[in-house]
Order: structure tokens, then C-alpha cells, then sequence
């Protein structure tokens, strides 16, 4: 994994030490950070103070911004993995320092910003990043680094389900719907059904599909869904 910063970035440098294997400096064509990944791509990084990021929203510069990295598929020999808008700051603080009196500008620039926000994640299609110091900044990079080394940020979830085991002292037509329920496209109601029709789980696995359709309630498409997890 390799760190490319760009110029204009030379203050937070000093922060990023020691995050990553190698970390330079670059005049960088787009964005102001980018992760090499091992795979010779990159994850391109926008950094913006909070009064950068509401003077170029203000300005419209953001969204030109946004709209070359969205159109951006490849950047110096390298194929863009992702791209992320990153907010350096806190929000809060800045806005009660020059709207401090005036708290119907202050409800004005809240609305504004939560307009802005949604409108760079649906519209732009681009992951913002709310880092409020530079700590909190340097251990988004960190983390960032560290995720795509190990694949994370591109796996399937996890499943987050659970099922509630079996007792012991279930009596043996019960267990056995029990383990018949727990295999994918099966409730309790199927289940019931496939043993009423076959009589045993063994049975159940080396049944066709158009066997599996003789059971009350399942189709085509289920059916072969069914005889896929058993084959």
C-alpha cells in the first residue's frame, strides 16, 4: 500500500506519518490524497476545511469538483476504485462564530448543509466523511488503509441473524423439522410440508424438483432453490 499526498497538503503531512508502508508527496491531478492499493488501484480522497467545503458549495465549485470525480474511471495509469469527500472541522463552531447572533441564519445554514450532504451521497454518488479534528483525521486515513488492505470495505455482509438452538429434550419429529427449517427458502410452514410429503430429511435431499413441486406451497422457483442447497 503506498500514500500519495498531494502538494497543497504539505500542514497535514506530518499528521499521516507512520500510517502507511510509504507515504510522498505528489502534485496529484485530482483529489489531495490517494491510496494505492496492491492491486495498482486507487481510492481518491477530497479533502475540505469546513469553510473550504461552504464556500465551494456556496461558489458551486463543489460540484464541479464532484461531478470530474464522478466521471474520473482512471487517473494516471491507475483504475479508480473509489472516491471519497472528506470534511475537515467542526461545523458547529464555525457556524455560531459568524452567525453567533443570528440564529435564523444559523437554522438557514443547517438546512442548507443537510441539503448539501444529501445531495453529494444521492446525487454525486460520493461517500462523505465527517472528520471534526485532526486526530479524527488521521485515524480515517488509518483505517482506511487498513480496510482496504484486508478486503473489508469490499465483502458482503455479514449475516447478523440468529437462530436459537435446539433443545435436547425436543422430541425427534420436532428436531427434524427444526433442521429442515433452518435451510434457506424454509420456514416452519414448508417444513412441515416437505416432512409431511417425504417423511425424512434424507429423502427431502435427493428429491427432484419436479418432486419438490408435488409440496403444497412450493413452486418452480422455490423448488429450485431447495434442491440447490442440497446439491
Amino acid at each position: 500500500m503506498k500514500l500519495l499526498v498531494d502538494h497543497r497538503e504539505k500542514l497535514m503531512f506530518e499528521s499521516l506519518k507512520g500510517i502507511c508502508e510509504t507515504i510522498s508527496y505528489s502534485q496529484l491531478s485530482i483529489g489531495d490524497y490517494w491510496v494505492i492499493t496492491d492491486s495498482s488501484e486507487i481510492i481518491i480522497v477530497e479533502r475540505k476545511s469546513v469553510q473550504d467545503f461552504l464556500s465551494s458549495m456556496r461558489s458551486n465549485r463543489l460540484w464541479d469538483q464532484l461531478l470530474r470525480l464522478m466521471k474520473t474511471r482512471e487517473e494516471s495509469g491507475y483504475k479508480v476504485k473509489r472516491r471519497i469527500l472528506l470534511v475537515h472541522g467542526n461545523f458547529d463552531d464555525y457556524l455560531r462564530i459568524t452567525d453567533w447572533d443570528n440564529p435564523d441564519n444559523l437554522r438557514k445554514h443547517w438546512s442548507q448543509l443537510m441539503g448539501a450532504f444529501q445531495e453529494i451521497v444521492y446525487v454525486y454518488n460520493t461517500p462523505i466523511i465527517h472528520a471534526e479534528s485532526d486526530a479524527a483525521f488521521r485515524s480515517f486515513m488509518r483505517i482506511l488503509i487498513q480496510r482496504e488492505r484486508k478486503g473489508k470495505n469490499d465483502k458482503l455482509p455479514d449475516a447478523k441473524w440468529f437462530r436459537k438452538p435446539a433443545k435436547a429434550t425436543l422430541p425427534v419429529k420436532d428436531h427434524r423439522k427444526y433442521i429442515v427449517s433452518a435451510v434457506p427458502h424454509i420456514g416452519n410452514r414448508l417444513a412441515e410440508n416437505l416432512l409431511s410429503h417425504f417423511g425424512t430429511i434424507s429423502r427431502i435431499a435427493n428429491a427432484s424438483v419436479e418432486e419438490l413441486q408435488e409440496v403444497p406451497k412450493i413452486g418452480k422457483k422455490k423448488a429450485k432453490l431447495i434442491h440447490t442447497m442440497f446439491h
